[in-house]
């Protein structure tokens, strides 16, 4: 508390008057004597019932992409003016080799960052590791709302404390800031707090119906895929475990971690997909040796973006994986990777892919009739409002290719 309170204190002191101060009220400044300057309220998700403008025109996100693709879908991402992650403007690429000798490379981007190039123009107020936060220069990008995500890995869902004096200090600046919260915030698996946090947004902008469409669609996919595997014995179910293979871990005597059955990743395989996840653990990413991964044994390998994107490739071909080649995932080759996400703390837009790409790997002959190849190209369409060449860019900046190759 000392810590938020010095915070606090050392930016009044810094900006007095406000992040307003010497601004026309055509800029955005408080209005002048006899001007009403016209307000909505809206009720985030702590239950605070906060007032903003009507029309905000300068919003500074603290997400890492969520904010904006609900934004763009809403026709209103032109308003963001600053960020809070720089996820949204690095490019990725990743080196890789194999036990033959042979290198290949993967490059990708956040959607946003494709989408919406002139995001990198706008102002980080975020350090470059991602983990301090600049209100000085939040507050001199003059925004006249902020939106905070909590869970996602700018603000994350351990760090309460640290969540806390975000919102305290912004707050402080006199800045109004809308709280919203993703699923990893909640500790339990499920996803359906993503509609709660679209229709925060939603109304922000005076676009509720639109949000929340927006998340009927989403669930349409959900159910859709639920629909296909439903009625599958216990006894037939799939062993599914999603697999990070982030590069520390092998430094540390690990060659991957797993998700337990009270995480989100979880609930897409059992309660989504249907299949049965392989870890029967608890706990967010944990680390597993190489004789613990072959007493797990799964039937189908899914991979995560987790530091890093990895493609079933990696698993298959390079030299620090070659011990794990008996896994059963790895000689039946199923192996399936999921979409580029950079700095995939919580869920984004996207997240329907996940669920088909675990869905029709755990059974392939409930999706025989149903190409993933195909179906991201309508649904980046109907998420963001693009044309089919810009989807067929989307889906290659989330790496999907191989659903081609694999005609899946």
């Amino acid at each position: 508390m000392r810590a938020t309170l010095t915070i606090l204190l050392s930016i009044a002191a810094l900006l007095l008057a406000g992040p307003w101060a010497g601004r026309s009220p055509a800029q955005g400044g408080s209005p002048g004597v006899g001007q009403a300057s016209a307000t909505r309220t809206v009720t985030d998700m702590r239950g605070k019932i906060v007032e903003l403008p009507e029309d905000p025109k300068r919003v500074a996100t603290i997400d890492d992409g969520f904010v904006e693709a609900v934004m763009t879908h809403l026709g209103v991402a032109d308003k963001v003016a600053a960020i809070a992650s720089w996820s949204l403007k690095r490019e990725y690429r990743y080196d890789y080799g194999t036990i033959s000798g042979e290198t290949y490379e993967y490059a990708g981007l956040n959607t946003m960052k494709y989408l919406h190039p002139w995001l990198d123009r706008l102002p980080c107020f975020n350090s470059p590791q991602g983990d301090i936060l600049n209100f000085e220069a939040l507050a001199k990008a003059e925004p006249d709302l902020v939106i905070l995500r909590v869970g996602d890995c700018t603000v994350g869902d351990s760090e309460t404390e640290k969540a806390q004096g975000t919102i305290e200090t912004i707050e402080a600046l006199g800045i109004p800031i809308l709280v919203i919260y993703a699923p990893s915030f909640f500790h339990t698996a499920g996803l359906s707090t993503m509609g709660d946090e679209m229709r925060v947004i939603g109304e922000a902008f005076g676009k509720r119906d639109e949000a929340v469409a927006l998340w009927d669609y989403l669930a349409s996919i959900e159910a859709m895929a639920k629909d296909r595997v439903k009625g599958i014995p216990d006894g037939s179910k799939a062993r599914v475990a999603y697999l990070g293979l982030n590069p520390d871990l092998r430094k540390r005597g690990a060659m991957a971690a797993v998700f337990g059955t009270n995480t989100p990743e979880s609930y897409v395989i059992e309660s989504l997909a249907n299949a049965k996840n392989a870890f029967r653990g608890k706990g967010h990413a944990v680390p597993l040796n190489l004789e613990k991964l072959y007493v797990l044994d799964p039937d189908v390998i899914i991979l995560p973006t987790y530091n890093g994107y990895h493609p079933p490739r990696e698993l298959y071909e390079a030299p620090y994986f070659e011990d794990l080649s008996y896994l059963k995932a790895i000689r039946d080759r199923r192996v399936f990777s999921l979409p580029w996400t950079p700095m995939n703390c919580a869920r984004r837009l996207e997240y329907p892919i996940d669920i088909l790409i675990t869905a029709k790997a755990a059974y392939p002959e409930a999706f025989r009739d149903f190409l993933l190849k195909d179906f991201v190209l309508g649904f980046y369409q109907r998420l963001y409002g693009v044309d089919m060449a810009t989807a067929e860019g989307l889906k290659g900046t989330q790496l999907l290719g191989w659903t081609d190759e694999y005609g899946f």
